[in-house]
């Protein structure tokens, strides 16, 4: 299970949970919104690494969300070093980078690594 909790800078909060399932990840990822950035981060871990799963909160944001500053490509390296982390993967920062650039700049045709 992907549990999150995000504080917007207008201290409104979102949270999801979600099946770390490929097939389930992978439609999140491809369905935009809110979350989708986050599911297709999941779903490269969960493909590639089997993962089982994390819980983050991100309580202070202060990137501007929707305002051209790449605030999901920072939340897709937040979420891309928790799994490494969390599971010592031993990814380097670039590997950790380039996991999260793939996710965010091919979210809306995620699944090119592996068809879901």
């Amino acid at each position: 299970m992907l549990r999150l909790r995000s504080e917007r800078e207008d201290g409104a909060e979102e949270r999801v949970e979600l099946a770390m399932d490929e097939q389930e990840l992978g439609k999140l990822a491809k369905a935009g919104g809110f979350w989708s950035y986050a599911a297709g981060v999941a779903y490269v871990f969960c493909t590639e690494f089997q993962v089982k799963g994390l819980e983050v909160e991100n309580f202070k944001t202060t990137l501007p969300l929707k305002k051209g500053l790449s605030s999901s490509a920072a939340f897709c390296v937040l979420l891309a070093r928790c799994f490494n982390r969390c599971y010592d993967l031993k990814l380097t920062k670039r590997g950790e980078m380039q996991t999260a650039y793939a996710v965010s700049y091919t979210h809306l045709t995620l699944p090119t690594i592996r068809e879901v």
